[in-house]
């Protein structure tokens, strides 16, 4: 059995690979592509997400990903060591020549999602042609949300520790109602992520957490670009 507070225990003893002297952001935005420019929406994204990871020291992880229902339909992680690091990201020449395309690109439809970060961990992401990306929501019922912290952040832990085709997990909660989850994981490929869901902390963590939800939703995704810089390692539990 996964011993949950083993392995807290050695999450909180861990040094970090980034030391992030103050609370990382965590974006999340829904973009909606207009019609006829797709290509061109990835090829200013391509741009921003490339020179933003090689250039900007604070800059941790950029991912670039679609619905794959609506390809005009994007979505856009972004991970920061500290609010400056983000300011000094908006401020950016790339960035800016994102935004000054983006009204021959994207849509009315522009969503931010304001979160919490509760535990970020990667390694170096070498994106292929089968690399997974999961997008997952979870509301949990608020008595539960603390042990529920405690549990998801130590599996997240071991399974980047043990698993090798797991490359990256990301939990956050909202910032206006902390109980409710969102994560964002990425996988070698579908084998890597059939293979964890096997495991034997994923199938304790499924044991201790299904009476504390409240609901579940999968939002499919598939990566068009993926950067970071790898060896991300935050925890920020629920008190």
């Amino acid at each position: 059995m996964f011993n949950v507070s083993k392995f807290f225990s050695i999450l909180l003893g861990l040094s970090m690979s980034f030391h992030l002297q103050a609370a990382p952001i965590f974006n999340l935005f829904e973009l909606g592509i207009q019609q006829g420019k797709i290509s061109l929406y990835d090829q200013v994204g391509e741009k921003n997400i490339q020179t933003s990871i090689d250039n900007e020291q604070g800059t941790l992880a950029m991912y670039s990903l679609k619905n794959k229902e609506n390809s005009h339909l994007a979505y856009m992680v972004e991970i920061y060591a500290d609010e400056t690091a983000y300011q000094t990201h908006l401020k950016s020449s790339q960035y800016q020549a994102f935004l000054k395309a983006s009204p021959d690109i994207l849509t009315e439809h522009k969503k931010h999602i304001a979160l919490t970060p509760r535990f970020l961990g990667d390694k170096k992401v070498t994106q292929t042609a089968t690399t997974r990306t999961n997008l997952v929501f979870v509301d949990v019922k608020p008595e539960f949300n603390q042990r529920f912290s405690e549990i998801v952040t130590a599996e997240m832990a071991e399974s980047l520790k043990a698993e090798k085709g797991v490359i990256a997990m990301y939990a956050a909660t909202l910032k206006e109602e902390p109980h409710k989850w969102l994560f964002f994981e990425i996988y070698a490929d579908d084998t890597a992520y059939e293979y964890h869901r096997t495991t034997p902390h994923f199938q304790a963590y499924l044991a201790q957490t299904t009476e504390m939800l409240q609901d579940k939703r999968y939002t499919e995704i598939h990566p068009t670009l993926l950067g970071n810089k790898g060896g991300l390692d935050y925890l920020s539990p629920i008190h």
